[in-house]
């Protein structure tokens, strides 16, 4: 035994594995009492398996200290480690108590021994790893018989019991020495899975990874039931290294070929301890790790500076029920090993991770893997419920092994499974020489879905493959005296890639793809950092798993590497299939994006091997038949003169995001501190770059720009040649041309401008995506709004560019008069989303003599404002209500050099817009304007649009009566000529442009629309049941007022007429009136038979200073002056009816001013004698009978006297 602590004394822990280790042996109960006083009391109970439990009370006053932030995290992680130690210790005493108790009264009570135990020949029952150790266990020597060999022999044990077994050196004349030992875990008590622990080894020397590497003996472990693969381990080994079974059996094969003694000691040394597992308490392999309540206190005491702290502290959180047993027993068992190394002066063994390695306890490498696991430690805050058995993380899916093989597997459908890739014998030391494969498969796939794997491990610890900087040749990891710090800060745990790993050749491999053929896109070894994420472009990905034959133990100790190999996670990720997210074909990478739309175009969603190429080919496709295609002659252009743009469409790019990480493992220099230093290096090993035109393959050129080897491809489409050449080129490190601020808000950022953007010249833009190292390891991310631009307009031009709108439809230049369709223009640059706020575009159709022209839109949309159109059924025409800023409107000319009648407007922002809406007009040319006024960035193709047909249909032959009149006057009758011909329209123009026109007509008004309005309230009335007739009569100036009437007969007993003005009559004085057309059209719809007139008389705007001179003939009441051929025509054209009133056309009126003096002198002359001369008759005929009177009165007095006198007279 002294030789065997003399050997490890070899092996002193550093200063920092030692204040760990202190901070560690916390006491196992506690109770603590906090006050609110300044001074704080801290109470801390020792306990131990011979001592009885006591308290020490200690105060300390508190002192202000300032410390920095990274001593500040030290202490925290500190104290969360002894939080931990001390949880598990929290039950230490009845869990130890009760093994104890129980193990006792096992060997006491039992005649039998257990198939871990030998059977003395006394009847006791010693551990089966005391026989043949050179001490007598038994008590009777049975347990050492002569000539005996620990050597093949097989091991068990119980479960919680920690076995020591030692090879002592073989004398030189037993060379070659073989030995085999197997340890088994029998299921039940005797555990699932074997772990093997060399505590001490030395075996030959170690020469080479490779070749020959173990000349003078070498270590093989086999699995039972499993292939041998012959991988050898030889050399020393620095502290403990584990194992842990896969199956039932662990096989050590021990082969010394030559003894040998240099001046460290013989060249062969082997003490291992060994015990068995449960299954379930396996949680780093196979997972499924459960929480449980702990509550406890905790005080702590560091030494900073001259200050002493003293710091205390309350847990309550959720532990792991099966790491608390494992710490609980761990805690126990070590406090009996320190104090029996303070009697024989044993070393205590203590890895980095401050995990107890004892020599009769149990190992705790697992458990430590987690205690330095941030994301493990941060999840025991709080209970985290993932399922009905209280799983923070659930059972973990292994696989399927393949048979025959020694560690291939199969996944399959992970995403309804936690799959874990992990290497053989996981978390103890990997085989040596062997090869394994993980192919991983989703078969279940949605519908129209695609499916990714990906693998990554997140938790660096969880990760550790043997690398150049920890060989023994490197010796970066060998022994260091205490007080090394500075040394031991050398070695860092990194991830290595590719190149890094040929050295020792273990490393993974990632493949994109089910075989070995495919592209590899991830290849590491090392550990301590995450291992990025590796993303598959199919639902297929391999992962390949490959050491050395030779190995050695220098530098894999635990005492830096608490875990080996890996672990590595499985996610299924799923995209559209038809999204260009991933690439159809592993090589090519390629993408096809065709069509006349656009869209957000990003890098692949999978993961790209080195020097990779994905080509984005871009370009633009009709998906229907135009109207050139349908209806237009072959001579057409040669007839015209006129020419279709070479290309039908253009690719418009704007590129929003461009990132090329830096280096894996460099700390990117752009996202230091809040601003930031920009690098002002380029750096081209990623980058993408935009070619104008169609490219058929990558291209091989010699500088980044591609300008002095550039390539000639035909386009695929239709229409055009191109030469291809670079554009853009976008590399870490530039400012290229970008339109960043839409990541910010897409739908409501001000709309890219061609100065933030690009434009083919051709209807295909090539994306050429380029990396020189694997996208896993340095993302190559790029984010841009491609649209394709289609400059297709229907019919033929009238001006010409690309940003002209406005198209005519011939009827002389098609050779089939079938309907054929029309479409609005879709060039997004007349948009408001392409910077245009105005748009007006007409599109004239012009028919040959004899022919009208019938116009129906079948589809309008008009978004983003409130908007309609309601259909007049009197007259079936179409008028908008609302906002109508957006509007397709339909015009007339009625006569080639006249002005355009307004016939109709469609609107349509919901569903109440009535259609389709349809118009045969009465003339050759007709008009259709599609109108958009203060767009915004919500305004595209999409949102205002319209579609309809055409048709050029014959006319009556017999309508040649013209109705165009000019003049001051006039009266026309609505019902002359043939009745096909009655509702041609009446035009109605002035004289000159400076006079108004004004129609009066009996009638009785039905409704009237003025466009003109915002939101063009018209009135309706419910006067239809008082028609004599079926017919209307529709007025309508030159901006669009139209007033709708029932005409009556000029015998009609109502007195109702409707009369209309020129446009501008109501907006004078207005200057810019001067060119407006005063014109005024009258139709008479629906004719029939009848006597319907109109009158119509020129206007001119009454003067309106005082100092002005009148006008002779004016109409009071309309405030006009009105030409003199009005006045007395026999026809009432004023609303009074002045203009033939009795005073007005009289012919005495009409005489000269002199003659109608005189003849008013003679007739107040004549009335004056006459008036004299009957004042004489009349006042000679009342004086004679005023004489006679006087003379009977007189004559009757004297009668009356005489009778008085005689008083009676008989």
């Amino acid at each position: 035994m002294a030789e065997w602590r003399g050997h490890h004394s070899k092996w002193q822990p550093n200063e920092r594995h030692k204040t760990v280790t202190q901070m560690l042996q916390v006491p196992t109960t506690a109770t603590t009492a906090r006050t609110r006083t300044a001074t704080t009391q801290c109470h801390a109970i020792k306990a131990s398996s011979n001592n009885n439990s006591h308290c020490h009370l200690r105060q300390r006053q508190r002192h202000p200290f300032v410390t920095s932030t990274s001593t500040l995290t030290l202490l925290l992680s500190l104290a969360a480690t002894a939080a931990i130690a001390t949880a598990a210790a929290a039950a230490a005493a009845s869990t130890s108590t009760s093994a104890s108790s129980s193990t006792g009264n096992l060997n006491a009570g039992n005649s039998g021994c257990s198939l871990s135990e030998f059977n003395c020949s006394n009847g006791r029952c010693v551990p089966l790893s005391k026989f043949c150790n050179n001490n007598n266990d038994c008590g009777d020597g049975s347990d050492e018989p002569r000539f005996c060999t620990r050597c093949n022999r097989t091991y068990y044990g119980d479960i919680g019991q920690t076995y020591a077994l030692e090879l002592h050196r073989p004398k030189q004349d037993r060379v070659p020495f073989v030995c085999v030992l197997t340890f088994t875990a029998a299921g039940g008590q005797h555990g699932d899975v074997v772990q093997v622990t060399l505590d001490s080894f030395t075996i030959g020397r170690f020469t080479s990874y490779v070749h020959e590497g173990c000349p003078d003996g070498f270590m093989q472990i086999a699995e039972s039931a499993r292939t041998p693969i012959g991988g050898m381990w030889c050399g020393s080994s620095w502290g403990p290294v584990l194992f842990y079974s896969e199956t039932r059996s662990l096989i050590f094969t021990i082969k010394l070929n030559r003894l040998a003694r240099d001046q460290s000691g013989y060249n062969f040394d082997f003490r291992i301890r060994y015990k068995v597992l449960s299954k379930d308490s396996s949680v780093t392999r196979y997972g499924g790790i459960k929480l449980a309540g702990k509550s406890f206190s905790l005080s702590m005491s560091f030494a900073l500076g001259h200050n002493r702290i003293v710091l205390c502290f309350d847990f309550a959180f959720a532990f792991p029920t099966e790491l608390n047993q494992w710490h609980n027993r761990s805690s126990f068992l070590n406090q009996q090993q320190q104090q029996q190394q303070q009697q024989s002066g044993q070393e205590d063994f203590t890895n980095s991770s401050g995990a107890r390695s004892d020599r009769y306890g149990q190992d705790f490498s697992l458990f430590s893997a987690y205690a330095n696991n941030k994301t493990f430690m941060d999840s025991l805050e709080k209970p985290l419920i993932k399922d009905e058995h209280n799983y923070t993380e659930p059972k973990y899916y292994l696989g399927d092994l393949i048979p025959g093989t020694y560690c291939s597997r199969i996944f399959s459908d992970c995403d309804k499974k936690p799959c874990r890739l992990q290497s053989p014998n996981y978390p103890g030391i990997y085989p040596r020489n062997l090869t394994c494969y993980y192919a991983v498969r989703q078969h279940d796939v949605p519908h129209g879905k695609h499916a990714l794997i990906l693998v990554k491990q997140p938790k660096g610890n969880l990760v550790w493959i043997s690398t150049q900087e920890t060989a023994g040749g490197s010796n970066k990891m060998s022994p260091l005296p205490s007080g090394s710090g500075d040394k031991d800060k050398k070695f860092e745990p990194k991830l290595k890639t590719w190149n890094d790993c040929d050295y020792i050749q273990d490393y993974v491999t990632v493949y994109d793809g089910y075989t070995t053929r495919d592209p590899i896109i991830l290849k590491f070894c090392g550990g301590g950092q995450a291992v990025p994420a590796s993303v598959s472009s199919g639902p297929e990905l391999l992962v390949e798993f490959s050491t050395s034959p030779f190995g050695t133990f220098t530098g894999t100790s635990s005492q830096l590497l608490p875990l080996y190999g890996f672990q590595l996670e499985v996610e299924v990720q799923f995209v559209d299939i038809q999204s260009p997210t991933y690439s159809k074909n592993k090589k090519p990478c390629e993408f096809w994006i065709r069509g006349a739309g656009r869209g957000i175009l990003e890098n692949p969603k999978h993961s790209l091997a080195p020097n990779s190429t994905c080509l984005y080919h871009l370009q633009g496709m009709g998906v229907f038949k135009t109207f050139d295609h349908l209806s237009l002659s072959r001579r057409t252009n040669s007839q015209s003169g006129l020419h279709q743009p070479l290309s039908r469409f253009k690719v418009w790019i704007s590129v929003l995001k461009f990132n090329l990480d830096p280096e894996f493992g460099q700390i990117d220099e752009t996202s230091v501190g809040a601003i930031g230093v920009l690098q002002t290096q380029e750096d081209c090993s990623g980058m993408l770059r935009i070619w104008d035109g169609t490219l058929r393959d990558p291209p091989v050129c010699k500088d980044l720009n591609c300008i002095s080897e550039t390539s000639s491809y035909s386009a695929l489409g239709h229409y055009a040649h191109n030469t291809t050449n670079v554009i853009a080129r976008f590399c870490r490190g530039t400012i290229p041309r970008t339109c960043d601020r839409s990541n910010i808000n897409e739908t409501y950022a001000r709309p890219c401008t061609i100065s933030e953007s690009y434009v083919s010249s051709s209807d295909a833009i090539t994306l050429e995506l380029r990396n020189t190292e694997s996208t896993v390891l340095r993302p190559l991310d790029f984010k841009l709004k491609y649209e394709f631009i289609d400059l297709h307009q229907d019919g033929l031009p009238q001006g010409g560019g690309e940003l002209d709108c406005n198209r005519k439809f011939v009827s002389s230049l098609m050779d089939r008069k079938d309907p054929a369709i029309f479409r609005s223009v879709r060039n997004i640059f007349l948009f408001g989303r392409g910077g245009t706020r105005h748009l007006k575009c007409v599109y004239r159709f012009e028919a040959l003599r004899g022919e009208r022209v019938r116009i129906k839109l079948r589809k309008v949309t008009t978004a983003n404002r409130p908007c309609y159109a309601r259909l007049d059924e009197d007259i079936n025409r179409s008028f908008c209500y609302g906002d109508t800023n957006v509007r397709v409107e339909i015009f007339e000319r009625p006569y080639p050099d006249s002005i355009l009648l307004h016939r109709g407007c469609v609107c349509n922002s919901s569903n109440q817009t009535h259609l389709p809406v349809e118009y045969t007009s009465t003339g050759r040319d007709v008009e259709v304007h599609f109108i958009a006024h203060n767009m915004t960035t919500l305004d595209d193709p999409d949102t205002a649009n319209f579609e309809g047909m055409f048709e050029f249909v014959k006319a009556p032959t017999s309508c040649k009566d013209g109705r165009r009149k000019f003049g001051p006057s006039g009266t026309i009758d609505m019902t002359f000529g043939d009745i096909e011909c009655r509702s041609r329209p009446w035009l109605i123009e002035p004289s000159n442009g400076n006079k108004f026109l004004y129609v009066r007509l009996k009638a009785i008004f039905l409704s009237k629309h003025n466009p003109k309005k915002t939101l063009n309230a018209t009135h309706l009335q419910t006067n239809s049941w008082r028609c004599e007739t079926k017919s209307r009569a529709v007025l309508t100036t030159s901006e669009g007022l139209t007033i709708v009437a029932c005409p009556l007969s000029p015998d009609s007993n109502a007195y109702e007429f409707v009369e209309i003005f020129s446009s501008g009559w109501n907006e004078r004085p207005n200057f810019a009136l001067i060119n407006r057309s005063k014109a005024i059209s009258v139709e008479f719809l629906r004719p029939s038979n009848g006597e319907y007139t109109f009158n119509w008389m020129e206007l001119v705007p009454r003067p309106t200073l005082s100092i002005a001179e009148d006008c002779q003939f004016k109409c009071a009441e309309l405030g006009a002056c009105v030409n003199a051929s009005v006045w007395c025509d026999g026809v009432r054209h004023c609303p009074s009816g002045d203009d033939e009133a009795f005073l007005q056309c009289s012919a005495l009126m009409k005489l000269p001013a002199e003659i109608l003096a005189t003849l008013c002198l003679l007739f107040v002359l004549s009335c004056c004698a006459f008036a004299a001369f009957a004042y004489k008759k009349i006042k000679r005929k009342l004086r004679g009978s005023s004489v006679l009177q006087t003379r009977l009165k007189s004559l009757s007095s004297m009668d009356t006297a005489v009778l008085d006198e005689k008083e009676v007279i008989c």
